[in-house]
């Protein structure tokens, strides 16, 4: 079960010695024997720090137990399937899906160095890619291992690899083509075997061509060696070919009914192993899948039915009962439905098929004999016959495939793939594993060669004397089997013979090769040999060699399917042209000249066919590169990640791997660089070493004290070779120099520790001493009366210590409520003042906020008003169109109803009648009218008079009270009393005079009123009479004509038929003839006024029609001041501060008006209280001096008097002003309704004439006033006098290329100019474009959009890598999309149209800015975040192996630190802001570049053994720490979330310096690690590797039970690795800009003297 079993020795070894004393890991002793003449000590294990390497080479100790351990360690505990050994690369199967073959490790592999990366079969195929790219030669992939060990899934990876890192971008898709092929060689060359379920039972090299550009131009497939035998019979618990089954599942499907299939187990060919079916495997799902492949290569229908049909005619051949007629005959049934069916399918003859399948015809010399045979030989002509067309069959296939894979194109190299069977050794043993066998020892040798090879020139150009090493060469071996006299001259020899048999060519093999050493008779057995091959001895059976060499087919059979009316089988069996066998003509020179037959009937063996190809395919891979991969099975069970030691190391010693170890521990096996050296073993230098400087020369110096042997290692130009356990024992010296250390450090803490214990402990004892002492001294020395006043003391002290302290308290209290009353004070203040400025903002933004509104209402109003009118001018026109069909109806009422209208006669005489009626009532009522304005005049004049009167009156009574003022002046005192009594009845009498003129003037009022009502009331008499006399005068005027004309008639009739009464009718007739003439009269002048007052109206409806359309222009006219004062507005916006200042300064006036409100109320008050004051003084005035209080008195009471009528008067004025708008509202809404379809009707057509060529007057009137600008200034200088410009910029139609020329294609980035003003690229295009805009000129605008994307786009497609340049006009799209949104009004061209164009632009930019931002950062991530030592000396580095010598890896790279990268990312963030990007687009780039750093270096993590450590944790953690003091200091942190995106990233390094032992670890693990899938936990547990023999690895059932823990996790990815080419969606907020165009000059420097400001 062990082959080798680990031990500890326990006793040290002596010369002498027959015995060694050692201890399993079990814990058992035993004792191990030795011969002490030559003692074979057992190997020396590797210390713990190199077990586990990526690289077997790396070890100390190469040898076979160490390789075996390494393995199991990695592919058991670490579940690691993939490992380097020197130039090959162990893939171990798992038999488990692994997520480690996705997209994103494929780019994470693509461009990285051999050995920098965990071994991987991506890693491989990158060094082929790298190094045919590189060397521009050939490579090859040469994949080996037992069947079921994985070699077709590793060699499809490898050409899947190819396929995605080499796309061509064409649209032939060679890759998927390639990748194509796998699942239908798979399906005609797969099978399932006791040890694979999908083992390829041919071997296959597949050469992938690529051009000049390193792309795939196409494929070629070469085979060898099919497994025929296999179609025909197959072991127990085996299968056929997959294709039969997929053909058998789809039997029932229509494309298949014609083929006559049933089940599988009914056939006899898919049958004979026992098991038609593979667990897990649907074969009907993958015939679907093949299907497509072959429609993918371009295979068509019918080539795919022909196919079909041959496969289907081969398992009823398989079917065809041969039976016994006697004992030397044999005979097919005709009616057997196989045979009809096979002749069916095939187009063959069935009595030719039947007859020579049971026959068989010789050629004498006279004569030919037919013979029949028997059932046993037919049965193998049929089987012949059946292998025959499978294997010619698969070449076509195969052919076909090669021609699909075949594209237009030179071939400039290839890449090959070769997957072969490895080295077979069964219980039985035959013509094919010999073969295989022969076929690795041919590879064998040549990896021999090519590793020795290497071992040469590693040796070369380290200049490091090369001694010969003495390594295994099998050449012995292919001599016997190839060379003259060899296994296959001598099988090839007794095939030329008829009678020739296996045992006859076994005893020939015994008699000419029995002195060779490698080969050997079996003791027990006389029908089987034994070969030395170079991994094992092989027992082969001879029986069968001779019949499968041949692989003879009977002539006659051949020429039956050469008749065969089924092209594809007929071209199978043509004759072959005379020439070489290989290929491609190339000549291949065999140990010796073969054979040559004596006919044709003599054809090639299979063996030399097999001898040409293999020596054809050696040439090929002697032309180019070999890269090994070495497939492994670790067991027979296939479970998942079970380790078989057994079994692996016969593979092990199969496949080559030992060997290369053996030739590497012949010479120097383990390798240093100095610095790798320097690092791990500088804790084994003196201080005297490490002041050195030159690293070189002391390791030298370190080497030659620690090693006095000079043989046991080597100095290089770049490293160090060490003998084998030479590192292990350096390593021990370093292990015991840090036990040491350890052991020192313990000493010194422990020591201290006790040392700071008892130090307490003594000074705990001695104050314990202290009070005891004490105590002992006071009871011994204090009396009773001493206690007593030391208590009195205590309490007297204790009562005052309280005073103090509560008069301290009170103190402090008093002073703190003094504190916080100011504090809160203070408080209270700021808030208020806080709380005022917050009102003071809302009021603000409520004022703008409403304007903003009241803005957009009104823009919005007119489009609906625009609308409004627009519809309600249809609805009129259709009115209008409704009203003329309706008069046309009503007039022929009209004209039907004429007729009916005499009836009305009698009613005519009887309003007649009414008329004169009424006339006399007008007459009597203007009488009486006249009469009343006669009676109001006289009223009046009445009334006037009596005011004359008064005013007389009263200027008498002014005359003597003037009089009485003079006499009253001279009077004495004493008639004091008499004056005053005379005035107070002057007073009471004028009082009554008053009141009787007030009632006067009420009635008169009154009575005026009346007088008003009354002339209404007349007026609308004269109204109704008027209308009535309207009516009637209509309808005399429709009949009038018609009734005299019809009244003359009956006349005459009367008059001849009433003779006798004539003359009393006569007179009637007389006096209505009269009344009809006064009628006629009457109505003419009636209608002769209508007639002029419809000419009056028609004049004056055309007066109002001009003056509306004089209003509509106004209207236009102000809609065209409304839209300059919108574009001022617009053009203002960006004085926002000066109108809040503005706004500012209102509220600040309206304060100082509110406090002049106050003023002005508290002076009313005054003035209110002066009145009072004043009426006390006119009081006191009259009690002191009544004379004068009483001309005051009247004087005051005139001019009240005065005032009253004359608000009187204005009132009356008013009223009738009031009046007058009445009526003429009232008259002007009835014309307005009266005329208001007319006049819709006729200014609809007006309107949408005005509508459309009122633009193109603006525009005119634009370019006129642009003309005559430009004119103006072209030929007047400069005033000198400022302008007020308005942001806008114009130009010359011709001059547009310059403008483009100079401001985007001849900008630098660098310029002086454009640093101090940023972004004034896209000031400067965006008032050129605003101009445009402003005079409506479509086409130049459109053509300077163009110009300006066209430009752009010029720019950063001849500068995709320019970061500067990029950065510059992502910011300039950037401001000048903010631009459009900013300055662009709603209804604005530029703003709908061209901004979606502009913000696609500047996302295209943003991404190709990201790309070169990752480009550059991509190669100083790794170095800087994980492979830098940002804390020196926390770090160890470990041995590296072969891999770290591939010749993939450049000498002089630059080393990149988290400085470099820190460096990098200021210098973008530098170059952003001094273009003056938008802190907002700033920080999503650097958002975008952060997730790079984290994904890159967490994939880098998973992907790399070698840095899963909890020192590299630590540095990990310390560099994440200088990105996010890069962001503080940036001032970043915030908005950017940045550190979101490196959360992966902290914690996995967290997850590497955590413990991971016990189950709280786990849950810990579990909580902490939310950002990290279940893979990738489980991945950096499995990967991590301690550093130090201090550390410990994780254990397999800690991993199992985080595992058990996470499958409760919901959700999240099942991915390994990050996607690093995911990016953040892009958003572009509007953010308004503060730089005034109005200001902006034209910097000379730029040569735009051709632009003019506006």
């Amino acid at each position: 079960e062990h082959v080798w079993k680990s031990a500890e020795i326990l006793r040290d070894f002596k010369p002498g010695d027959d015995t060694l004393q050692l201890q399993l890991e079990d814990g058992t002793e035993m004792l191990y024997s030795l011969d002490t003449s030559s003692p074979q000590l057992p190997h020396l294990r590797n210390p713990d720090i190199l077990v586990g390497e990526n690289d077997l080479t790396a070890l100390s100790y190469l040898h076979e137990p160490a390789v075996l351990h390494n393995l199991k360690v990695r592919f058991v505990e670490s579940k690691i399937i993939y490992t380097y050994c020197g130039i090959i690369l162990v893939a171990v199967n798992p038999y488990k899906q692994l997520h480690i073959y996705g997209d994103a490790v494929i780019h994470a592999y693509s461009g990285q160095n051999m050995g920098d990366m965990d071994p991987h079969i991506f890693a491989v195929a990158e060094e082929a890619y790298k190094q045919m790219a590189r060397n521009n030669k050939n490579q090859s992939i040469i994949v080996s291992g037992e069947s079921g060990a994985g070699k077709t899934v590793s060699a499809r990876y490898a050409m899947r690899y190819f396929a995605m890192v080499s796309k061509s971008g064409s649209k032939t898709h060679v890759e998927d083509k390639v990748l194509a092929s796998n699942p239908i060689t798979e399906a005609i060359g797969n099978a399932k075997t006791t040890r694979n379920d999908n083992s390829s039972r041919f071997g296959k090299y597949t050469e992938i061509s690529f051009d000049r550009r390193y792309q795939i131009i196409g494929a070629n497939m070469r085979t060898y060696l099919l497994e025929k035998s296999r179609v025909v019979s197959q072991s127990e618990s085996e299968r056929n070919y997959h294709i039969f089954y997929q053909m058998c599942a789809c039997a029932d499907q229509p494309e298949f009914k014609s083929l006559r299939l049933c089940e599988a187990d009914e056939f006899r060919y898919t049958s004979m192993g026992g098991e038609t079916a593979i667990e897990g495997v649907d074969d009907r799902k993958d015939m679907e899948e093949t299907r497509r492949t072959f429609s993918l290569l371009g295979l068509t229908k019918d080539f795919q039915a022909d196919v079909f049909k041959v496969l289907a005619g081969v398992l009823h051949l398989g079917n065809v009962e041969i039976r016994n007629v006697g004992s030397d005959r044999s005979s097919i049934s005709s009616s057997d439905p196989h045979i009809a069916a096979f002749c069916d399918l095939l187009g063959v003859s069935p009595d030719g098929v039947t007859r020579w399948l049971c026959h068989r015809r010789f050629v004498m010399v006279a004569e030919t004999v037919v013979k029949p045979v028997t059932s046993k030989r037919a049965v193998n002509a049929r089987d012949a016959l059946a292998k025959q067309i499978y294997a010619h069959l698969f070449d076509c296939v195969i052919q076909k495939i090669n021609a699909a894979l075949q594209v237009p194109g030179k071939q400039h190299s290839f890449i090959g793939v070769l997957d072969i069977y490895g080295f077979e050794t069964f219980d039985i043993n035959s013509f094919e594993q010999f073969c295989i066998n022969y076929a690795n020892e041919k590879l064998q040798q040549q990896f021999n060669l090519h590793v020795f090879k290497l071992e040469q020139e590693e040796y070369m150009k380290e200049d490091i004397p090369w001694t010969l090493i003495d390594f295994y060469d099998n050449q012995p071996v292919i001599d016997l089997i190839e060379a003259k006299m060899g296994i296959l001259d001598l099988l090839d020899e007794e095939c030329l013979f008829p009678q020739g048999t296996d045992q006859n060519w076994l005893q020939k093999l015994y008699n000419y090769l029995v002195d060779n050493p490698l080969f050997e008779k079996p003791r027990m057995s006389n029908e089987a040999f034994i070969i030395q091959h170079f991994a094992d001895k092989v027992e082969y059976q001879c029986w069968g060699f001779l019949e499968k060499n041949r692989d003879t087919l009977y002539e006659e059979l051949i020429d039956t399917m050469r008749t065969s009316k089924f092209p594809l089988l007929a071209n199978f069996f043509l004759e072959e042209e005379p020439g070489g066998v290989g290929s491609k003509g190339i000549k291949v020179r065999p140990a010796r000249p073969g054979v040559k037959p004596t006919n044709k009937n003599l054809r090639t063996t299979v063996g030399e066919k097999f001898r040409s190809s293999l020596y054809l395919l050696m040439e090929t891979l002697n032309a180019t590169t070999p890269h090994y991969v070495r497939c492994i099975k670790p067991n027979e069970e296939k479970m998942p990640f079970e380790y078989d030691s057994k079994r692996v190391v016969q593979q092990l010693r199969a496949c080559g791997v030992l060997e290369t170890i053996h030739i590497s521990a012949q010479s120097y096996p383990s390798r240093w660089t100095y610095i790798e050296f320097y690092s791990r073993y500088s804790i084994l230098m003196s201080q005297q070493e490490l002041v050195l400087t030159d690293k070189k020369q002391t390791c030298r110096t370190v080497l030659q004290r620690l090693i006095q042997d000079s043989n046991q290692y080597k100095f290089g130009r770049t490293k160090i070779f060490f003998r084998a356990g030479q590192v292990a024992y350096l390593e021990k010296l370093r292990l015991d120099r840090l036990r040491g250390a350890c052991v020192t450090i313990q000493k010194h803490v422990r020591g201290w520790s006790h040392r700071r214990t008892f130090l307490r402990m003594r000074e705990a004892a001695i104050i314990l001493q202290q009070y005891v002492r004490g105590q002992r001294r006071i009871r011994k020395s204090v009396t009773a009366a001493a206690l007593k006043q030391g208590w009195a003391a205590v309490v007297i002290q204790r009562y005052w210590r309280g005073h103090l302290t509560r008069q301290i308290f009170r103190m402090v209290r008093s002073s703190s409520i003094v504190i916080q009353a100011f504090t809160r004070g203070w408080i209270a203040r700021k808030r208020y003042k806080k709380m005022v400025e917050v009102q003071k903002a809302l009021i603000l933004q409520k004022y703008a906020r409403a304007w903003l509104a009241r803005r957009r209402f009104q823009t919005l109003r007119r489009l609906v008003h625009n609308v409004q009118l627009s519809y309600r001018c249809q609805q009129l026109r259709k009115k209008l169109e409704d009203q003329g069909k309706e008069n046309c109806g009503l007039l022929e009422r009209l004209t039907s109803l004429a007729g009916a209208h005499a009836q009305g006669l009698d009613k005519l005489h009887s309003l007649e009648a009414q008329l004169g009626k009424s006339a006399t009532e007008k007459a009597s009522l203007e009488e009486r009218e006249k009469k009343s304005k006669e009676d109001a005049a006289k009223t009046i004049a009445q009334l006037q008079q009596e005011k004359d009167g008064f005013i007389v009156q009263k200027q008498d009574l002014e005359k003597k009270l003037a009089d009485t003022a003079t006499e009253m002046k001279g009077k004495e005192e004493g008639n004091y009393g008499s004056d005053c009594s005379l005035f107070l009845n002057l007073k009471e009498d004028h009082e009554k005079e008053v009141e009787i003129l007030r009632e006067e003037n009420r009635r008169l009022k009154e009575e005026r009123v009346r007088l008003q009502r009354q002339t209404e009331e007349g007026a609308q008499v004269n109204t109704d009479l008027q209308d009535q006399v309207i009516q009637l005068t209509k309808h005399v005027k429709v009949r009038s004509f018609g009734r005299i004309a019809h009244q003359a008639r009956q006349g005459e009739v009367i008059w001849s038929y009433s003779s006798p009464s004539m003359s009393s009718v006569l007179s009637v007739r007389l006096s209505a003839g009269r009344v009809l003439e006064r009628k006629q009269k009457e109505q003419k002048e009636v209608s002769d006024s209508q007639i002029e007052g419809l000419t009056f109206k028609v004049e004056h409806l055309q007066n109002e029609n001009n003056q509306l359309q004089k209003l509509f222009q106004e209207k236009m006219s102000v809609n065209d001041s409304i839209g300059q004062e919108v574009t001022r507005l617009n053009q203002e916006n960006m004085v926002i501060p000066e109108l809040k200042q503005t706004v500012s300064e209102l509220q600040r006036h309206k304060q100082e008006l509110e406090e002049q409100l106050e003023e002005q109320t508290r002076g009313m008050t005054g003035r209110h209280s002066t009145l009072q004051h004043h009426f006390a003084v006119i009081t006191i005035l009259i009690s002191t001096d009544p004379l004068t209080s009483l001309f005051r008195l009247l004087e005051q009471h005139e001019q009240v008097e005065r005032e009253k009528e004359e608000v009187e008067r204005r009132v009356e004025e008013l009223e009738e002003v009031l009046r007058r708008q009445k009526n003429t509202e009232t008259e002007a809404k009835t014309r307005f309704t009266q005329e208001a379809s007319r006049l819709t009707a006729e200014n609809m057509d007006f309107e949408e004439q005005l509508d459309m060529k009122d633009r193109l007057i603006r525009k005119l009137q634009n370019k006129i006033k642009s003309l005559q600008t430009s004119e103006k200034a072209n030929q007047t200088p400069a005033p000198t006098i400022p302008k007020e410009y308005l942001g806008m910029l114009e130009y010359k139609r011709e001059d547009e290329p310059k403008l483009i020329q100079y401001i985007i294609l001849d900008l630098k980035p660098r310029g002086v100019v454009v640093n101090m003003i940023p972004n004034m690229a896209a000031q400067l295009l965006f008032m050129c474009v605003r101009h445009a805009d402003y005079l409506n000129d479509g086409a130049k605008l459109k053509s300077l959009m163009n110009a300006i994307i066209s430009g752009v786009k010029k720019v950063i497609t001849d500068h995709q890598a320019d970061f500067e340049l990029l950065s510059f006009w992502l910011s300039n799209m950037y401001h000048m999309l903010n631009c459009l949104k900013q300055y662009s009004g709603e209804e604005s061209i530029c703003c709908f149209i061209f901004t979606q164009i502009f913000s696609d632009l500047a996302i295209r930019i943003y991404h190709q800015f990201i790309s070169v931002m990752e480009k550059a950062l991509m190669p100083m991530i790794v170095p800087g975040m994980l492979e830098h030592e940002s804390l020196q000396g926390i770090s160890s580095m470990k041995p590296t192996g072969f891999r770290k010598r591939s010749s993939s890896i450049y000498e002089d790279q630059e080393v990149y630190t988290i400085s470099s990268l820190l460096q990098q990312l200021s210098l973008y963030h530098s170059t952003m802001s001094q273009h003056g990007m938008e802190e907002v687009l700033v920080r999503q780039a650097l958002k975008q570049t952060f997730f790079l750093v984290g994904a890159a270096t967490l994939n880098n993590i998973l992907l790399r053994k070698d840095m899963c450590s909890c020192r590299k944790g630590m540095q990990i953690r310390c560099n994440i720490s200088y990105l996010e003091e890069w962001l503080k200091e940036k001032d970043l942190v915030q908005g950017t979330s940045a550190m979101e995106t490196l959360k992966p990233l902290c914690q996995a390094a967290w997850l590497l310096q955590v413990n991971k032992t016990t189950d709280d670890d786990a849950k810990e693990i579990i909580e902490q690690c939310s950002e990290l899938n279940t893979v990738q936990i489980v991945k950096i547990l499995n990967s991590y590797t301690p550093i130090d023999d201090f550390e410990k690895r994780v254990a397999p059932s800690f991993v199992r039970k985080v595992q058990g823990l996470l499958q409760d996790r919901e959700g999240g990815s099942s991915q390994l690795m990050l996607d690093t080419q995911y990016r953040f969606q892009v958003t572009f907020p509007f953010t308004p800009s503060s730089q005034a165009l109005e200001l902006l000059q034209l910097p000379s420097s730029l040569r735009l003297g051709f632009i003019t400001r506006i």
